[in-house]
């Protein structure tokens, strides 16, 4: 890569942080007012239960499919403006119409199953979390369409769309969570965070007038370019939530408060990490394809790794600093009203944790981009298959302890593991 080259992307790369950082500031201020209103009481237990069960899996899920539909859109933009769309078109279609029938299975799911058993929450509360749960629901096939869009405008260089989709999102939020808070509001919180999400579809708007794009509508089951954005497995995309998950199911034992202090260590390091490492793996995501189209293996595996090192200078130093100062990080940003000294403490714990395995988290984001772009999805699979069961146990032997930061330790062992095996492989 030439010198101008390396200076435009760094400069594009410093302009999608500058984009990510103040929504993820936003983001921040958010999470800081709602731990004021709502605290960690078991009340927002159950909203921390719905959210992470619901929205927080399909933006992760509609993320993958972003990151699988940005190869195979990018090749057609190349030969054939047309064509890229009519595929686009096929591919949104499709989506839409699977987490349709997706919407319509969990529904009737959460209406008959022991949905309370399973997610360790008693009778009394069950009611609900039900409401909450298919509340919720209703927002995936919006986010499927959202994420669908940014793929096709990455694909053309918007590459300040993703972190600006939460803008409207969050200040709607911090509005709301300003003039009418409550800590009895919930029911209202959750209908508004589900409204929230049209005006990020809305964010979307200017880059279709702008590109001119046309929804060219498409069930084409049987395309060979469905089938190669089929392969992309949400699996290897998803590997922190799936940890997240697995974490907060094993502190759901632990006591009232115990969810709500993972939701919230983790809702201050999902955008801290996102912000450092997703603003650099989306600029260098669409370049690995070019990479991969213009020099052979060895040369491409040299290029990978050089982006590997290079930001992983950048992510250690931060990663110590956020794990050293947890204690007053957390204080500062959410301690007040009914988010009180143990509440403190605990989410400390956890994001402490939680910092440490920020390495190892880049590494597998960027090694897993690194293997989509040469159409390689079993390694990676594999790989994040180890860290998921390596957590998952580890949390199966420390779960005696009742520490919620000893959990989220196991998350950052998990996680670093992980990351080793990913360089190593590739």
């Amino acid at each position: 890569m030439s010198q101008n080259q390396n200076k435009r992307t760094l400069r594009t790369i410093g302009l999608v942080v500058a984009v990510t950082l103040l929504t993820k500031i936003l983001g921040i201020v958010r999470e800081a007012l709602q731990a004021g209103v709502f605290g960690t009481q078991t009340a927002f237990d159950l909203y921390t239960i719905s959210y992470n069960y619901t929205i927080y899996i399909f933006t992760t899920v509609a993320y993958a499919l972003c990151i699988a539909a940005v190869p195979v859109i990018s090749r057609h933009l190349a030969e054939d403006r047309n064509k890229a769309f009519a595929v686009a078109g096929n591919l949104i279609c499709v989506s839409v119409l699977v987490s349709a029938l997706v919407v319509v299975l969990l529904s009737v799911l959460i209406r008959f199953a022991p949905v309370g058993h399973w997610l360790g929450v008693s009778n009394a509360d069950l009611p609900t979390l039900r409401t909450y749960l298919q509340i919720c629901l209703l927002t995936l096939p919006l986010i499927v369409v959202i994420y669908l869009l940014v793929a096709v405008f990455q694909s053309m260089e918007h590459y300040t769309l993703q972190g600006s989709l939460s803008l409207p999102y969050n200040l709607l939020l911090i509005v709301f969570l300003v003039l009418f808070s409550s800590s009895e509001r919930v029911l209202e919180y959750v209908l508004v965070i589900c409204f929230a999400w049209l005006l990020q579809f809305a964010m979307t708007i200017p880059c279709i007038v702008r590109e001119k794009f046309r929804l060219i509508p498409g069930l084409h089951f049987r395309d060979p370019d469905l089938r190669l954005f089929a392969r992309t497995t949400v699996f290897t995309t998803s590997i922190f939530l799936l940890c997240y998950l697995a974490d907060s199911n094993t502190v759901s034992a632990f006591g009232s408060g115990a969810v709500s202090a993972v939701y919230y260590a983790d809702k201050l390091f999902t955008p801290v990490a996102t912000t450092l490492i997703y603003s650099i793996s989306v600029v260098l995501f669409p370049k690995y394809n070019l990479t991969y189209s213009q020099v052979n293996a060895q040369e491409y595996k040299r290029y990978v790794g050089g982006t590997v090192e290079n930001t992983l200078f950048v992510i250690l130093p931060f990663s110590a600093l956020f794990s050293a100062f947890a204690v007053p990080i957390i204080h500062v940003l959410f301690e007040s009203g009914n988010f009180n000294t143990v509440s403190t403490q605990m989410t400390s714990s956890v994001f402490a944790m939680y910092a440490l395995g920020m390495a190892g988290f880049c590494v597998l984001d960027l090694i897993n981009k690194a293997y989509y772009t040469m159409h390689k999805t079993l390694t990676p699979l594999l790989i994040n298959a180890v860290v998921l069961a390596l957590n998952i146990a580890l949390n199966l032997v420390f779960r005696s302890g009742q520490s919620c930061g000893l959990i989220a330790r196991t998350t950052a062992v998990s996680l670093t593991v992980g990351g080793v095996i990913a360089l190593v492989c590739f």
